[in-house]
């Protein structure tokens, strides 16, 4: 009814406007007539936008100071054309920019014209209309919402007219009167290979469109719809039920996919997108991607053997733009195409992934000194493993920590074992027979997230002796379930180092290491030439538990021994392996700060807690002049493997670890 409303008014309007030019033409000039019929037209115009419906208006002042007719252009030719909108003298088509003064600015300016009765009003700007119009210090912006008729609240579709309800633009053509033409790529960034039961707005096709000469807005993309076995309707019934056009993440247009806006033609079945203008500007690119809305619950008979392909159609009029000039230009073919791989929901093919964190504890020796008998070790951490789910969330439902102990020491891992998440603890376990059973764990890890887990355990009835533990987590010792409460697939492994235990004894950790070399290239003919390595080390040795005895250089044991044996503190690794007997000369040099006392034999006691920070060299000469060349060529590395300490006692545990060897030289 409000539509008749409107109709009626513009026809009583209408008549109304006839009958004011209802004059012998012989009582007329024809400038006259022409003023009066421009004005005439810009009435109309006026109406129809009254009939299309209400708009936003806002202000801006504008001084004019340039003469302008048809074939003008720039921003005076803009705040004219907005100056005349605001006016009700011109309606801008939509997709036309504002900036070129063509025959329909021309026509609006002349019913200005006549309606300020400017003569002759020929749609000239001149002096004598610009003055005025400055004199009005204003122009004027208007812009329209439109309203289709049949649109309802919630409708896709007009139910007169069958066009979209809404429509979106993005950008403004700046090329106005300017002919050009778009060409369509395919571009699969960010397009999911895979898609599942109940996805959302998954990227399905990606193509890149690309303006050339005049920018360009694309207004409608058509797509073809296909399914392998011929029977395409199983594309709209049975796998997607929406589509979306998008640029940059937003969404332009969308469609329900059902039997209403599925149109088969011969045996093809399309979909035709429209209601937006996206604006590639000339010479650049704009990737749109297709994505979709999955049904929740697909039948595997209907994607385990089929295919289901999205493309532009064969005759290359998949995507229509208008170009400056107003000029509908088409491109894209169905070498764009895509056909995703159509799986269950992700809740079924859910796994959870085991691996090491890389913060877990390095390889080492730690020393129980704690409780009534100075024999016990509390929240001792001995693992850290990452655990991620993939594809759903995956609950931990039960795990199993195994504790694996070798060595003849009395040390026991048993009495507590723990696992935190962060900080938080999670729960603590007894050990039977080396393996902690968390039961009920129910630990909930969102999908596509890792959760980094940490093992400790309490110490006891630590002696004398080392005992080596070796902590870790199986895929077979986790399960696991999905988000629908069904099992998952864990795979993976987390095995940490080896932490060595004993109840007195030294704490050392490694402050650096570095290498050098010196001397003259191999290949030298000189007969006093030659050529070293040189790698230096610096550590801290704690003595915890009681007094520590350390030998110096001048001892019977000394801390660091270099004969070149087997049983060097040093080994020489040549090319990544290591040289177990070599027969250059070599040297070793430290010094033990006077803060541990000196005794006999050459040796020091270092107080129980006390500690102290030792620097050591060890050399090994590449070339002596007197036997020529010695050492191969290669790269060389040293790691410090072994330290000797009280009475005869040794700690190894960085014998092969790469964290306590250099990096790889050439000798010169």
């Amino acid at each position: 009814m409000k539509l008749k409303s409107k109709l009626f008014t513009s026809a009583v309007a209408f008549s109304m406007v006839l009958s004011m030019i209802a004059i012998p033409a012989s009582a007329q000039t024809t400038a006259e007539l022409t003023a009066q019929i421009n004005s005439l037209l810009a009435m109309i115009a006026q109406l129809q936008a009254q009939i299309a419906g209400g708009g936003m208006t806002t202000t801006t002042t504008t001084t004019f100071t340039t003469d302008l007719t048809v074939g003008s252009t720039g921003s005076e030719v803009s705040a004219l054309q907005q100056w005349l909108v605001g006016k009700g003298f011109l309606t801008m088509p939509a997709g036309v920019a504002y900036g070129y003064f063509g025959n329909l600015t021309k026509a609006a300016v002349a019913a200005y014209q006549a309606s300020a009765g400017i003569t002759p009003a020929v749609g000239y700007f001149g002096p004598i209309t610009r003055s005025k119009v400055n004199v009005l210090s204003t122009t004027t912006t208007t812009t329209t919402t439109t309203t289709t008729v049949g649109c309802v609240a919630g409708a896709t579709y007009s139910s007169v007219t069958g066009a979209l309800c809404s429509s979106t633009t993005s950008g403004t053509i700046t090329t106005p009167g300017v002919e050009g033409t778009i060409s369509v790529t395919q571009n699969n960034s960010g397009v999911a290979s895979t898609v599942y039961e109940g996805d959302s707005k998954i990227a399905i096709l990606g193509f890149d469109v690309e303006a050339k000469t005049s920018d360009m807005a694309v207004q409608r993309i058509k797509l073809d719809l296909d399914e392998d076995d011929g029977s395409d309707t199983k594309f709209y019934n049975k796998i997607f039920n929406k589509l979306y056009v998008t640029e940059g993440g937003n969404v332009l247009a969308s469609i329900d996919l059902n039997s209403s806006t599925v149109v088969k033609d011969g045996a093809n079945y399309f979909i035709t997108l429209t209601g937006f203008s996206l604006i590639v500007p000339k010479n650049t690119k704009k990737q749109i991607v297709i994505k979709a809305d999955v049904y929740g619950s697909i039948d595997s008979a209907d994607y385990d053997a089929e295919n289901y392909t999205i493309s532009l159609p064969a005759a290359g009029s998949g995507i229509r733009a208008v170009d400056g000039a107003g000029i509908d230009q088409y491109a894209g073919d169905n070498t764009i195409t895509r056909t995703p791989i159509i799986s269950a929901t992700l809740s079924d093919s859910a796994t959870l992934k085991l691996s090491l964190n890389t913060s877990s504890p390095k390889k080492n020796d730690v020393v129980a000194a704690a409780g009534a008998a100075e024999n016990e070790l509390d929240n001792l951490t001995v693992l850290v493993f990452d655990a991620k789910a993939e594809k759903d969330e995956v609950t931990i439902t039960d795990l199993v920590v195994r504790v694996a102990k070798t060595g003849s020491g009395a040390a026991t891992a048993s009495t507590s074992v723990r696992i935190f998440d962060g900080s938080t603890e999670l729960d603590s376990v007894s050990m039977a027979i080396g393996a902690a059973t968390f039961a009920d764990l129910d630990l909930v890890i969102p999908k596509d997230t890792t959760k980094t887990l940490t093992v400790k355990v309490d110490v006891r009835a630590a002696n004398a002796t080392i005992a080596n533990f070796v902590t870790s987590v199986t895929a077979a010792d986790s399960t696991d379930e999905n988000s629908q409460g069904d099992s998952v697939t864990t795979t993976g492994t987390a095995t940490g180092n080896s932490i060595g235990i004993r109840n007195a004894g030294p704490e050392i950790t490694l402050l650096s290491r570095s290498i050098t070399t010196t001397g003259t290239p191999q290949g030298s003919a000189l007969a006093t030439a030659t050529s070293s390595l040189t790698a230096s080390f610096s550590i801290q040795v704690k003595a915890v538990g009681a007094d520590l005895l350390l030998g110096t250089n001048a001892s019977s044991t000394p801390m660091f021994e270099s004969d070149g044996s087997a049983t060097n503190s040093f080994v020489v690794y040549k090319n990544g392996v290591a040289v177990t007997t070599l027969s250059n000369s070599t040297s070793t040099a430290y010094t033990i700060p006077s803060t541990c006392v000196a005794g006999a034999s050459e040796d020091c006691t270092l107080a129980e807690g006390s500690e102290v920070t030792i620097p050591i060299t060890y050399l090994i000469q590449g070339r002596v002049a007197s036997v020529g060349t010695v050492a191969d060529s290669g790269l060389y590395a040293i790691g410090l493997e072994k330290i000797n300490w009280g009475n005869a006692q040794t700690t190894t545990f960085m014998s092969g670890e790469t964290d306590w060897r250099t990096s790889d030289v050439s000798f010169p």
